[in-house]
């Protein structure tokens, strides 16, 4: 083996010295230092050549030698650069507009359609006019409407007389959700917004309403991409931007004259090999080359939560200077099965302020802050501040809204709905579960349906496993949460039970506490791969009691601290089902519970988690987080902690690592996670307190950010590891640019990762890639999964693993906007 690495590192080596190439790699961007996509880079006099990234990254591989590279993009003055390569070279490059063969095309492209044209002369002066604007302040106004066209079904024969119009109308209203915000809008540049909003008012059910905050995305088409991470994990290519030249085709479809000026109408439309490019047109004035009007439609496939969207916006001059958002509107919608969600919202814009100077400390993490007092404005406050009508229908749900609050505020509908709720009936009892709900002490409890009560398929056969649990919410957003339950073994004749108490005391701070105790089977090693998790040595019985407390210290600062006293018992005595032994006793090796003498255990555990720059939404009495641009880095201390009562371990296991998500423009976006972690000691180590390696999973593939996917073999580890994730999801940005594959609406990935393990002289690496496909649910509008096939290539220096293929199943997660 030896001999066989050296010759093979000998002829590797020989095969470098013969070929002499060297990389030649840099980035490109213009004088603003924004990256330049598809610029032309030509080593001069040779056919060698290449395109810049999305990211403005460039690379050419060349024999040593003296070469004259040559960088030309249109809309900026070509560029030569004379380099002697005697080594790898990083040379950077900054290119600057050219003026003067924008004017030249002016005069050569009047016999053709101008549309192109028009666009390079609004390139051309949008540096002017976003100079013009500068910092500034604004009034949002906000209308937000959503419609559930599901059709409800009504039983026949109730009614005599014909109300099909009103109970149509009130069906309808009844499905509605509406909401308007008043906010002020301090804007400093793309990563510096702060705003106040100064009314909420809601009404139906909210949550699914589109744009009630300017952090929720910035549809500026005048920047070289979009960036809107509520709707899309990647950008979207400006059709107002030189990259944007190469990736869309520009028609004129209509010239109106007003005035003394031309306003042009262009249609816009995404060439055949481009990716995460909108659709539609834009009005264009040539008195100032400024944009007056969009409307553009942004493709389904990389709006996961929509089956169609669509933006539309109109400008208006603002003291002169310069061309500001009037009106926004977002149009949209999402199918599933039989039914439609729909939505509109409407912003309006009002007292600019424009070339406004902030202090240096008024942009922070905290982005929008809204008080108690702005969700009590009255119907006055709206009347006033209103700057888009409300329309007829909008009018008959408020009134219908507000009557019905009138009408089912009232103590006799509360109580009538309350025994509805609570009424018993078949069909509760046997598959839905059954609540009882107190609306005056807002506490809710809920008992679970009889078919949930039998579990065949557990530890030692046939188990009845009742349960119940208690919730109460209070006004001031703190929580109370209790689940208990109990599990007899009918073979066995045995009892086990959980009692779980959950209390979160401060909603800002995420200030929380619990305490559990209970009895019940637990598995040595619950991250195992699936075929592991079905045999029974991987089980043990725990008798335990746990408290947990964490909350948030500062902006991004996290601790969590828990205590737990195990008493752990040997399940090698229980019956099990013979049928199911013989059954399995050709898949399973080693299906036996692991005989052990039983023990006490007491444990500490601390971790510490720390998000520089973490950004966020104030709320009156919580906090919503919204991410940061640095990694997230966190340290675990888990403690084993001997002689308190009568405790056997005597141990410490300390982990530190970092994760971070980074988006990549329209490349895609990437996701890493490295961690590390030794026992400092491990005087007293039971088989339960061991730290393992998971195998992976012969078919299923497993989530690329926690597990290997090609590990041969589960294993313990007592001595320092290493190990790495990475992730990338291009999002379509290769096989979108294939037009045979595009209307698939596939999407790429890739990946991989590496584990060092010393004590077991391991070195293993691993490489994936992978095709996916977005379904939806067909009963549940807006909720999707990816489907996706891999190929997981690994290497490793103690064994050897073929090429494997497997499955995947990853669902949507609306309310992280990310896929889980």
């Amino acid at each position: 083996m030896l001999r066989t690495l050296l010759l093979f590192m000998l002829l590797f080596q020989c095969a470098l010295a013969a070929a002499q190439q060297y990389k030649i790699f840099g980035k490109i961007t213009n004088n603003k230092l924004e990256p330049l996509a598809l610029v032309s880079v030509q080593v001069k006099n040779s056919r060698l050549g290449t395109l810049s990234s999305t990211d403005g990254a460039y690379a050419l591989e060349v024999d040593a030698g003296k070469y004259e590279l040559v960088y030309t993009i249109v809309g900026y003055a070509p560029q030569t650069i004379e380099l002697v390569v005697q080594r790898n070279t990083e040379q950077n490059v900054i290119l600057t507009e050219d003026t003067k063969s924008l004017s030249e095309v002016v005069v050569k492209g009047r016999a053709k359609d101008r549309a192109e044209e028009i666009i390079r002369q609004v390139i051309q002066h949008k540096d002017e006019m976003m100079a013009a604007i500068g910092q500034y302040s604004c009034n949002m106004y906000i209308k937000a409407v959503q419609q559930d066209s599901s059709t409800p079904k009504v039983k026949k024969g109730k009614a005599r007389i014909d109300t099909t119009h009103i109970s149509a109308e009130a069906a309808a209203m009844s499905r509605m959700a509406m909401a308007e915000v008043l906010l002020r809008l301090d804007h400093g540049g793309e990563q510096h917004i702060k705003e106040e909003r100064q009314g909420v008012k809601k009404w139906g059910n909210t949550a699914g309403l589109f744009y009630l905050s300017a952090t929720e995305g910035n549809f500026n088409f005048y920047n070289n991409l979009v960036k809107i991470p509520s709707l899309s994990q990647t950008p979207f290519l400006s059709p107002i931007s030189y990259s944007g030249l190469v990736a869309y085709r520009y028609k004129t479809v209509r010239i109106q004259q007003a005035g003394k000026h031309k306003i042009f109408t262009i249609s816009v439309r995404p060439t055949r090999m481009s990716n995460a490019t909108v659709e539609g047109e834009l009005d264009v004035s040539d008195s100032a080359w400024a944009v007056l009007h969009t409307r553009f439609k942004l493709p389904a496939y990389h709006v996961p939560e929509y089956d169609f969207f669509e933006v539309e916006q109109h400008y208006v001059p603002i003291a002169g200077k310069a061309f500001m958002l009037d009106r926004q509107q977002f149009t949209y919608y999402a199918k599933g099965g039989k039914s439609k969600l729909s939505g509109q919202t409407t912003v309006r814009y009002s007292n600019y302020e424009l070339n406004r100077v902030f202090g240096k400390k008024h942009f922070g993490n905290e982005i929008s802050a809204t008080a108690l007092e702005a969700y009590e404005k009255d119907s006055s406050f709206w009347h006033q501040v209103r700057t888009e009508p409300l329309t007829p229908t909008e009018l008959r749900f408020i009134r219908y809204k507000d009557s019905v609050y009138r009408a089912t505020h009232t103590k006799q509908y509360l109580d009538s709905i309350d025994r509805k709720l609570n009424r018993v009936t078949f069909k509760k009892i046997l598959f839905s579960g059954q609540t009882f709900f107190n609306r005056e002490k807002e506490r809710t409890w809920n008992l679970p349906p009889l078919v949930s009560l039998i579990q065949p398929f557990s530890f030692g056969g046939l188990r009845i496993l009742p349960s119940v649990s208690y919730s109460k919410v209070y006004p001031s957003r703190k929580n109370l949460n209790v689940y208990a339950n109990l599990s007899y073994g009918v073979r066995n004749k045995d009892l086990n039970g959980n009692i779980r108490f959950t209390r979160m005391y401060n909603p800002f701070n995420r200030g929380y506490y619990r305490i559990g105790v209970g009895r019940d089977f637990h598995y040595i090693f619950a991250g195992d791969a699936w075929i592991n998790m079905l045999k029974r040595s991987n089980i043990y019985l725990n008798n335990y009691l746990s408290a947990r407390h964490g909350l948030e210290l500062a902006n991004g600062l996290f601790l969590h601290a828990d205590a737990e006293i195990a008493l752990r018992r040997s399940v090698s005595n229980y019956k099990t089902v013979a049928l199911l032994d013989s059954t399995l006793g050709d898949i399973l090796e080693d299906n036996k519970a692991i005989a052990f003498e039983p023990y006490n255990a007491l444990y500490g555990t601390l971790i510490l988690q720390y998000t520089p720059g973490q950004r966020y939404i104030r709320e009156p009495r919580e906090k919503v987080i919204l991410g940061s641009k640095w990694p997230t880095f966190y340290t675990s201390w888990r403690k084993g902690i001997p002689n308190v009562f009568s405790s056997k371990v005597d141990f410490d296991f300390l982990e530190f690592g970092m994760e971070q998500e980074i988006g990549l423009g329209l490349v895609g976006n990437s996701r890493y996670k490295v961690k590390s972690g030794t026992f400092l000691n491990k005087n007293k180590l039971e088989l339960v307190d061991y730290q393992f390696q998971r195998r992976g999973d012969p078919l299923l593939f497993l989530n690329p950010d926690e597990a290997f996917q090609a590990l041969d073999s589960t294993f313990p580890v007592f001595k320092r590891t290493y190990q790495a994730h990475y992730v990338h999801e291009f999002n379509g940005f290769f096989i979108n640019r294939i037009p045979l594959l595009k209307n698939l609406r596939l999407r790429e990935v890739a990946g991989g990762g590496f584990l060092v393990a010393p004590e077991r002289n391991l070195r293993y690496v691993e490489a994936f890639t992978g095709i996916e496909r977005v379904f939806k649910w067909p009963f549940n509008a807006g909720s999707k999964f990816k489907l996706g096939v891999y190929v997981v290539g690994s290497a490793a220096n103690k064994f050897q693993n073929p090429l494997q293929f497997k499955i995947g199943v990853t669902s949507w997660d609306a309310l992280r906007n990310r896929w889980f």
